[in-house]
């Protein structure tokens, strides 16, 4: 006969099973739960998503060029529609062209004019090719502006020739009024080393004109921008013609011709000009970020395309030309919005941009999902690895039972020795099975083929210890009855 065996032999090591069927339970009903959540919050989600998407932005910038400006004439009034329609509105002053650009490129506005010109000037003389213009897209055009060349009515100027030698504002050079003034100056045949050249913005040229320290400017304005009005009107200024204008307009397509009409400043008591000024013109184009909301875009262009806007802006070629003008000669790639504004048949039933993000979100909720499936399948595995090992645990117990219970037929132990190791044995396989039981659910106890094979080896070892246990008591009971039979008469 084999020691006596230790009941704790019949339990498992301290090896807790990770997961107790209360705690499966408790986190498959949580799984439930947030499934649930999930899908009653997924139209809020929708519902956001599609308003970030269909409304404006709550704040926009402008850029309203130099103070005194036909630019910031027509941003203010563009800066009010928008306010009217709930958006926060800040104008940004800045020099010009050029440097409206650099800003759109950047991104540190979302609306500027742009003097559009075939060629433009970089601030160091050299010619180029605007950089990185696939950031910026056209929204429309939305006047003329025209080359002015204003000299001071009492500096003897008649003609360009008089230039030479004058003190001469060229603009500031991030201004498009700078580039063109250079072009103007390339195609009198005058260098700026001729001149005494220098860079004024608006602001000043009024007061440099009162003050006889100027002597003439070139400047690109809308006819009716606030400076104009005020040097030309009030007789301070003369505005000359560009001497041969033709050639120009030939080696330059993309610049149209322009005229000031006479008296158009004033006509009484003598008109202003006194004569029609030939010059050229370019389109003031409205510019936006490719980037920037299309909802935005769309908006802003069909503000200028309302011919209410269009009449308190005196925009009078936009009333008259409509769609044609404003598309008229793009420098830029038109705004996918621009052009729904343009042309209604264009416009889906949903907007583009939801579209774009509910892609976006389709992506992204299939890759939540197959990351969930993964991460459920190694879960699973994980857990059936883990119950394989606690369903381990419990069979070598019952196989150290078993053993140790086979060492019981040697026959070398008497009788009354067996009974209680047997007896311990039948305890222990007693209390592994109910061990099992409570960490088995019902539905594993069931299903799975491993635990009902523990299960019935229990009962199968349960039953044997019986038996033996059996045996053993009725042997002792026989030998009790041999000795009495054996004792004296």
């Amino acid at each position: 006969m084999t020691p006596d065996a230790n009941p704790s032999e019949a339990r498992p090591p301290d090896a807790t099973p990770p997961d107790s069927p209360d705690q499966f339970q408790r986190r498959r009903r949580q799984l439930q739960i947030a499934t649930a959540v999930a899908l009653v919050l997924l139209p809020v989600l929708v519902h956001v998503v599609y308003r970030s998407v269909t409304s404006l932005p709550g704040r926009v910038t402008l850029a309203s060029g130099p103070e005194g400006g036909r630019y910031e004439q027509f941003m203010l009034q563009l800066g009010r529609r928008l306010e009217k329609r709930g958006v926060t509105v800040i104008q940004r002053r800045s020099a010009g062209s050029i440097e409206h650009l650099g800003l759109l490129q950047s991104g540190e506005v979302d609306l500027a004019l742009y003097q559009a010109n075939p060629v433009q000037h970089r601030p160091d003389g050299d010619l180029g090719e605007k950089a990185d213009s696939n950031r910026v897209a056209f929204v429309a055009n939305v006047y003329s502006e025209v080359a002015c060349l204003l000299v001071r009515s009492d500096a003897g100027i008649t003609t360009t020739d008089d230039l030479l030698g004058r003190r001469v504002s060229l603009a500031p050079k991030e201004s498009g009024d700078h580039a063109m003034a250079r072009v103007l100056l390339e195609h009198l045949g005058i260098t700026q080393a001729e001149l005494e050249a220098e860079f004024i913005d608006y602001r000043e040229l009024e007061d440099r004109f009162a003050a006889g320290t100027l002597d003439a400017a070139f400047i690109v304005v809308g006819l009716d921008a606030p400076v104009l009005q005020s040097l030309v009107g009030s007789g301070r200024c003369r505005l000359l013609s560009i001497p041969h204008r033709d050639a120009l307009l030939r080696r330059q397509p993309l610049i149209a011709a322009g005229v000031v009409p006479s008296g158009y400043y004033t006509a009484r008591p003598s008109p202003r000009p006194e004569q029609q000024v030939e010059t050229v013109s370019m389109h003031a184009q409205l510019l936006t970020g490719k980037t920037v909301s299309g909802v935005l875009t769309e908006t802003v262009a069909r503000i200028v395309l309302d011919p209410g806007f269009q009449k308190d802006n005196r925009l009078g070629e936009l009333l008259a030309g409509k769609e044609a003008f404003a598309r008229q000669q793009p420098e830029f790639t038109i705004h996918p919005a621009a052009m729904r504004a343009f042309d209604p048949k264009l416009r889906s039933l949903i907007d583009p941009a939801l579209i774009e993000i509910t892609e976006g979100l389709r992506s992204l909720i299939a890759s939540l999902l197959i990351a969930g499936f993964v991460v459920w399948r190694w879960w699973r595995r994980r857990r059936l690895h883990k119950e394989a090992h606690r369903l381990e645990i419990y069979v070598e117990s019952l196989e150290r039972i078993e053993r140790r219970q086979l060492q019981l037929d040697s026959g070398k132990m008497p009788a009354e020795r067996d009974i209680p190791k047997l007896q311990q044995m039948l305890d222990q396989v007693t209390e592994l099975r109910w061990q099992a039981l409570a960490d088995f659910s019902v539905h594993e106890q069931m299903e799975d083929a491993a635990a009902r094979t523990f299960l019935s080896l229990c009962n199968a070892l349960t039953s044997k210890i019986n038996a033996k246990l059996s045996r053993a008591r009725l042997d002792l009971r026989f030998d009790e009855l041999a000795k009495r039979g054996q004792g004296p008469a």
